[in-house]
């Protein structure tokens, strides 16, 4: 499964232009109401695989505390916002909210590709997920301050198709399609959701092309 997801992220690079890349994405009514009149913000975000001894691979989670500003007790992967003062490129934010939040050190993990940008509704922020591999040994240490809770979701269980929900809900009179994982008491929903979705896509999709 690790070559696989090697090989399915192998060439691919954080967008130049991620703003322009969703608006040629995008349904034209969200990019008109929503995108255009949207002063987006830039975001990193880390998919970190974990390997167990037995080499099953997952995907690293955090529940974010109950007092935070912007989502509140959700599930979230580790990241945050661009901080031009501290970053170079949006992998550096990935890797710097990484070791902030759950204590990985930057120089450990393993760069493996990139996700397409995506936009975090309501929230107004373009976010990059980063694919890294987490060492085996590796021990989290939580920010307390940003998170409550680390679990891990198995990769083949975001592989299953019949493990994705979506529906349709209208944001600010815009109808968008929000995605959602139900795992063991986890919610996963929103732009997480949407992220994981992608990530797996491309991995099955490939695994399509070599079968």
């Amino acid at each position: 499964m690790l070559d696989l997801i090697r090989q399915s992220y192998l060439g691919t690079s954080p967008s130049d232009d991620p703003v322009q890349e969703v608006k040629e994405k995008l349904p034209s009514p969200i990019v008109e109401n929503y995108i255009e009149k949207t002063k987006l913000r830039h975001a990193g975000v880390m998919i970190g695989i974990t390997q167990s001894e037995d080499n099953d691979l997952s995907v690293l989670l955090t529940k974010r505390t109950s007092h935070l500003k912007q989502h509140a007790g959700e599930i979230s992967l580790p990241g945050g916002s661009f901080d031009e003062s501290q970053d170079r490129d949006i992998t550096m934010t990935a890797l710097r909210e990484a070791e902030e939040e759950i204590g990985l050190n930057r120089e450990h993990s393993e760069l493996i590709g990139y996700v397409t940008p995506q936009v975090s509704l309501g929230t107004g922020f373009i976010v990059t997920p980063v694919v890294s591999l987490i060492p085996k040994d590796f021990l989290p240490t939580l920010n307390k301050n940003e998170v409550d809770e680390i679990f891990e979701v198995p990769i083949s269980f975001l592989l299953d198709q019949n493990s994705l929900k979506n529906e349709r809900r209208i944001y600010d009179q815009i109808e968008w399609t929000v995605y959602s994982y139900n795992y063991l008491n986890h919610n996963i929903w929103g732009l997480t959701a949407q992220i994981l979705r992608k990530f797996s896509g491309l991995i099955a999709f490939e695994n399509e092309k070599t079968t």
